[in-house]
Formats: C-alpha cells, sequence, structure tokens
C-alpha cells in the first residue's frame, strides 16, 4: 500500500468501529452523518471508475459503521488517485470529528 492508501485505511478503521461501538442514545444523529459520508465516498468511487451506480439505500442505524466500511473498501479496491485518497480520508477525518 502507499502513504495515502494507507491513511485511508487507518482513518476508516477508526470511524467504522467508533459507529460499531457507539452507544444507541447517540447513534441515529451518528448514523445520519455515516450516511451522508458514505453517499459522497460512492461518488468519489463512481468518479475513481466504479460501475456501480444508483442511489445508496438508508439502511438501520445500527449498520451505519458496515455500510462506510464495506463502500470504503469498494473505494480502496479501485486504486484511486493520491488526490482521491487525501479527498477521501478528509472526509473520514471530518466525519469522525463530527460525531457525538
Amino acid at each position: 500500500m502507499n502513504d495515502g492508501a494507507d491513511g485511508f485505511a487507518r482513518e476508516l478503521g477508526r470511524v467504522v468501529d467508533r459507529l460499531r461501538g457507539m452507544p444507541v442514545t447517540r447513534l441515529a444523529a451518528s448514523a445520519a452523518l455515516a450516511f451522508e459520508a458514505s453517499k459522497r465516498l460512492l461518488s468519489m468511487a463512481i468518479a475513481a471508475g466504479d460501475p456501480v451506480s444508483g442511489d445508496l439505500p438508508r439502511i438501520g442505524d445500527h449498520a451505519a459503521g458496515d455500510q462506510l466500511a464495506v463502500i470504503g473498501h469498494d473505494f480502496a479496491s479501485l486504486q484511486p488517485s493520491a488526490a482521491a485518497y487525501v479527498e477521501a480520508t478528509e472526509l473520514l477525518v471530518e466525519l469522525r470529528r463530527s460525531l457525538p
């Protein structure tokens, strides 16, 4: 892996772990933020060459971390540019900092 990929993977793991371990009382607001980040990351994956199209389904709050993890791994599997990794990592940092 390159530095961009490593940084992205680390940040994805941090955010996903935080969402998965979040108390139910704070999960609804956090899941909404994670869903918006997931949609943006999916758009980046599509721009990087993922042939997937369509709308991202809004799944249960308890699965927000899993949804983000799947989309993040799909994004990384496309071997995006260094600039795309930086943008995606910044998105995840922003999400992590906005979580209660």
